[in-house]
């Protein structure tokens, strides 16, 4: 119900996924969303169709979606009342490499001067704990100034640059996005990146390298499960160990829909799953 979230995404290899090759990857899918202070991470495995997915998985939602620039957002981001967050810090790689093989000035290294200024307003802004209003006339006031000279640099430079190459690929990958890539300024709740999602990928990521696959289509449904519960009870100051404790300890005890919501991690605290250890 809540108008702000966030998407992201990672390969995922199952073994025994019905008319597929077990070389062949699938994906799961970090959704961040929730109003504050009952805020949620959820993990969901797909196989396929992807665009399909995200549209199905976000049906009836209406407000500021965070993403990068992949394709598998196209059709959410073309449904009325859906806002695509384009991330920055995304954009903004697309040009390192470029800076780092350059000698001296380049136009790759002026670009990212931009985005270090960009930057520089929300490390101030996260500085001062301004609030989501306060943020929004600060980014109002210094940010915007900033993307109109950017969007002025990208359209003169298009022309200086073969079209085909890394740095003509950057610069277009950006105006493609431009909308995107501004749409932060709308609203101070919202994040000049999808660096908190990324975050919340990458515990996934780390743990991937151990276990390496799943071995069924099963097996894909229950780690992301497990991984919502984990990550969403972190997310509200939860050890996860004593989280599951206590709710292994009291959902056969649930009768009614009320009773399973007073098991969210944020309608408990840390005390409570402790005590009841």
């Amino acid at each position: 119900d809540y108008d702000v979230s966030s998407c992201d995404a990672t390969s995922l290899q199952v073994l025994s996924e019905p008319g597929r090759r077990a070389e062949t990857k699938s994906y799961v899918y970090c959704m961040r969303g929730g109003a504050p202070g009952r805020e949620v991470v959820l993990y969901e495995y797909n196989d396929r169709l992807h665009k399909q997915f995200v549209q199905a998985w976000y049906e009836g939602f209406k407000g500021y979606l965070h993403v990068d620039g992949d394709n598998f957002f196209e059709l959410i981001g073309a449904l009325e009342g859906v806002n695509l967050v384009n991330c920055n810090a995304h954009a903004r790689r697309k040009f390192e490499p470029i800076a780092k093989s350059t000698k001296g000035q380049g136009l790759a290294k002026e670009l990212l001067r931009f985005y270090k200024s960009l930057y520089k307003v929300e490390r101030t802004a996260k500085e001062q704990n301004l609030i989501p209003t306060e943020r929004y006339g600060l980014r109002l006031k210094e940010s915007e100034p900033l993307l109109q000279d950017l969007k002025r640099w990208l359209d003169k430079n298009l022309t200086l640059v073969l079209p085909q190459s890394p740095l003509g690929k950057a610069i277009q990958y950006c105006l493609n996005r431009w909308e995107g890539l501004m749409m932060y300024l709308k609203d101070g709740r919202l994040e000049i990146d999808n660096n908190l999602t990324e975050q919340r990928i990458k515990p996934f990521v780390i743990a991937r390298k151990n276990f390496l696959f799943c071995a069924s289509v099963e097996g894909a449904h229950a780690l992301c499960m497990h991984f919502s519960f984990v990550e969403t009870a972190k997310k509200h100051g939860l050890d996860p160990f004593h989280y599951y404790n206590y709710i292994l300890k009291n959902i056969p005890l649930c009768k009614c829909l009320e009773d399973y919501e007073k098991l969210l991690p944020w309608n408990l605290s840390r005390e409570q799953c402790l005590k009841d250890t």
